[in-house]
């Protein structure tokens, strides 16, 4: 859920789980900057 981001302790991230593809990467930034009112 996009309105739920929180910090998390890179300790935390151990191993790589897959690789998203270019277009939903684009897509979760987009909607990074609406949540956050950035433009």
């Amino acid at each position: 859920m996009i309105d739920q981001i929180r910090a998390i302790d890179n300790k935390r991230l151990t191993k790589r789980l897959g690789v998203l593809p270019d277009e939903l990467i684009d897509l979760v930034k987009e909607n990074i900057q609406i949540v956050l009112d950035l433009e």
